[in-house]
């Protein structure tokens, strides 16, 4: 009879460690595909942003949203671009941000406006 309280004892340890670690990577692969959306949301932007006409680009980062897909499958996405000129050239930084159960810093991708001149 000992050995079946013992032996039931250690199944109930190893069933709750196995179920919160089930639990711990499913939340896990759900933090990544939040992330590959998310990546896959801003390299989208970027490209339609830089591919613009100078003159339409600081429209288009006025009027910035996020996509159906992204507002769809992120829990409340918040879509930001700024534009910076500096030494480095003429550049846009989207910035996207989305509630999560787990604290994650924003998504942020760079990309370079492409200024039409050809090199040697």
């Amino acid at each position: 009879m000992l050995e079946c309280v013992v032996a039931a004892s250690i199944l109930m340890v190893a069933m709750s460690t196995v179920a919160t670690f089930a639990y711990r990577v499913h939340r896990l692969w759900m933090d990544v595909a939040d992330q590959r959306i998310a990546m896959n949301e801003l390299t989208n932007q970027i490209e339609f942003i830089t591919q613009l006409p100078v003159e339409e680009i600081d429209d288009a980062i006025a009027g910035i949203t996020p996509s159906a897909i992204a507002a769809i499958s992120l829990d409340h996405p918040e879509l930001s671009a700024t534009r910076t000129q500096d030494k480095f050239g003429d550049r846009i930084t989207v910035t996207l941000r989305w509630r999560s159960t787990n604290p994650i810093p924003p998504v942020r991708l760079v990309g370079w406006i492409n200024s039409k001149e050809s090199t040697p």
